[in-house]
C-alpha cells in the first residue's frame, strides 16, 4: 500500500503540472489599433506531455516535494524559475467552501441515496461551473471514505458504506466536474473512516477487506473518473 501511495503522489506531481501548464499557456492575437489581447492556445495532449516532461526534468527533488501540498491558504506552489503558476484550491465536498459564498449542495450521503450517477454527473458540473466562475483550479472533492463507524463526524460528506455504489457516484462526480477543466480531488486516501484520533490512528486492516471495501471507491474514481488529484488522509 505504502509503494501505491507514493506512486499516486508521484503522478499527482505530473497531473498538476499539466494543469499548470494548460492555465499559462497563451499566444498574442493579431495586432488591433492601440490593443494586443492575449488568446489561449489550444495544446494537444503530446504537447502537454512534452512540456510536463521537460518541466519534470528540471525541477528539483524539493520543487516537486513542494508542489504536493498547499500554501497560503489553499494554493499549490509556485515555481517562479519554471514559469509554474500557483494554483488555486477550494475545500469541499459540498460545494466551495472557501472562496467566497456558494451554493449548498445535497449531502454526499443524500447524493449517494439517489443511486444516480447522471445526477452526480450533474451536480459535478455544476460544482465545476462555480469553480471556473471563482478562478479555482482544483475542487477538494468528492469525499468517499466507507462509513464504517455510524457516529463519524463526516459520514454526511461520503457515498455510504456500500463500495460500489460509492465508487460509481465518485467516477460520474468527477468525470462532471473536470469536464469544466477543473481537477477534482478524491479523499481522504486511505481507511479515514472514523473520528476519534482521526489523524493519528494506525489503520490495521487485511488485504481482503482492504481491496474488497475501503479502496474501490478509489479506485473508481481514478479508473473510471480518470481524477486528476487524490488527497493523502493523516491516519497510519
Amino acid at each position: 500500500m505504502k509503494r501505491n501511495a507514493w506512486l499516486g503522489m508521484a503522478q499527482g506531481t505530473t497531473f498538476l503540472l499539466a494543469v499548470a501548464v494548460l492555465c499559462t499557456a497563451t499566444s498574442v492575437a493579431a495586432p488591433r489599433p492601440r490593443r494586443r489581447t492575449p488568446q489561449p492556445v489550444e495544446l494537444t495532449p503530446a504537447q502537454v506531455e512534452a512540456r510536463v516532461n521537460s518541466l519534470l526534468s528540471r525541477m528539483t527533488l524539493d520543487e516537486k516535494i513542494r508542489m504536493l501540498g498547499g500554501v497560503n491558504g489553499f494554493f499549490t506552489a509556485a515555481i517562479p524559475r519554471l514559469g509554474i503558476p500557483a494554483l488555486r484550491m477550494s475545500d469541499g465536498p459540498m460545494g466551495l467552501r472557501n472562496q467566497g459564498p456558494s451554493t449548498a449542495f445535497p449531502a454526499g450521503i443524500a447524493l449517494a441515496a439517489a443511486w444516480d450517477p447522471q445526477l452526480a454527473d450533474r451536480m459535478g458540473r455544476a460544482m465545476g461551473l462555480e469553480a471556473r466562475a471563482r478562478g479555482v483550479n482544483i475542487l477538494l472533492a468528492p469525499g468517499v471514505n466507507i462509513q464504517r463507524v455510524s457516529v463519524g463526524g463526516r459520514n454526511f460528506e461520503f457515498y455510504g458504506e456500500d463500495p460500489y455504489l460509492a465508487g460509481q457516484i465518485a467516477a460520474a462526480f468527477v468525470r462532471g466536474v473536470q469536464s469544466e477543466g477543473v481537477i477534482a480531488t478524491v479523499k481522504h486516501f486511505a481507511a479515514n473512516n472514523q473520528e476519534t484520533n482521526r489523524g493519528s490512528i494506525n489503520e490495521i486492516i487485511g488485504e481482503r477487506a482492504l481491496h474488497e471495501i475501503y479502496l474501490p471507491a478509489f479506485r473508481a474514481a481514478i479508473d473510471q473518473g480518470h481524477a486528476w488529484a487524490v488527497m493523502a488522509a493523516y491516519n497510519r
